[in-house]
């Protein structure tokens, strides 16, 4: 796999083309139907809860033994980052209706001393994300991150790929990232995150 460098020289984010094909994310999309998806949540400081004003999008679970699809998908995710299965979390496929937003954030622990420690219990934080653009029959919708003023823009099939932490759990600030609002259409998409210590 080819992968297209982007950054500021010290920080790059890393777009892979033809990660999936075509035929395998509609695959995902759903298989993701049939599991069925409910309203996204924000990783908070002690439970996960639904945050409109921050977010507006739908999301399920798809852990290995869903399909062999998903199990390839880990084991690709597996390949590209040099990081085993078990350091993965599960397969989130996320689906944003028209209007769905998510405002930037950051995927690692950035919500004080609390969410930290629950982190830190299942494996520490999030190191590595991987975002799989699962359709491109939409308007707006890019993958942001302003402090490099850089946007991804969707690509039915395409990874991208940045680090949230160092090797020593320290936040990489230009990992701050967002998605834009969906402004016809709807889009989805699938993330893996990966972490340092094996993810329980």
């Amino acid at each position: 796999m080819q992968a297209h460098q982007r950054g500021d020289g010290s920080y790059f984010i890393y777009e892979i083309p033809a990660f999936l094909s075509p035929a395998e994310c509609a695959e995902i999309m759903r298989t993701a139907v049939h599991a069925g998806l409910s309203e996204s949540e924000i990783y908070g400081t002690s439970t996960d809860e639904v945050d409109r004003k921050s977010r507006h999008s739908y999301t399920a679970w798809l852990p290995a033994a869903t399909s062999a699809l998903v199990r390839k998908v880990n084991r690709l995710t597996a390949e590209i980052t040099g990081y085993p299965e078990e350091n993965q979390e599960d397969l989130q496929v996320v689906h944003y209706p028209e209007g769905g937003f998510f405002n930037p954030h950051y995927d690692c622990c950035d919500g004080g001393p609390q969410e930290c420690s629950r982190m830190d219990a299942l494996g520490g934080p999030r190191h590595i994300t991987v975002i799989i653009y699962l359709n491109d029959d939409y308007e707006g919708g890019e993958t942001a991150f302003p402090k490099l003023g850089i946007t991804v823009r969707p690509e039915t099939g395409k990874a991208a790929i940045f680090w949230s932490t160092d090797k020593n759990s320290i936040l990489v600030p230009q990992s701050f990232h967002g998605g834009n609002p969906v402004t016809n259409g709807e889009k989805w998409i699938c993330n893996k995150w990966i972490h340092l210590r094996p993810y329980r």
